[in-house]
């Protein structure tokens, strides 16, 4: 699986994004996840180095984070 990263900025110093969760990015998010395979779709708060994370879905597919990505019109 490649790793995909698409985002967009919706206001507000907030970041919607699909892609693989990093351990920085699910311990900001106050989240237990045992399988962090695939991608997710979380929004990030803090700019480039958020201060907030928050899990919104997984997906288990390229297909399905590429699906998701045309639906949200992320770049």
């Amino acid at each position: 699986m490649s790793d995909f990263y698409f985002s967009a900025d919706i206001g507000n110093d907030t970041t919607l994004c699909i892609a693989p969760i990093t351990d920085r990015r699910l311990e900001l998010s106050g989240e237990t996840i045992d399988d962090k395979s695939g991608y997710f779709l979380f929004e990030t708060k803090g700019g480039a180095e958020p201060s907030e994370v928050q899990i919104l879905a997984r997906v288990t597919s390229e297909e399905a984070a590429l699906r998701l990505k045309r639906m949200l019109s992320l770049e």
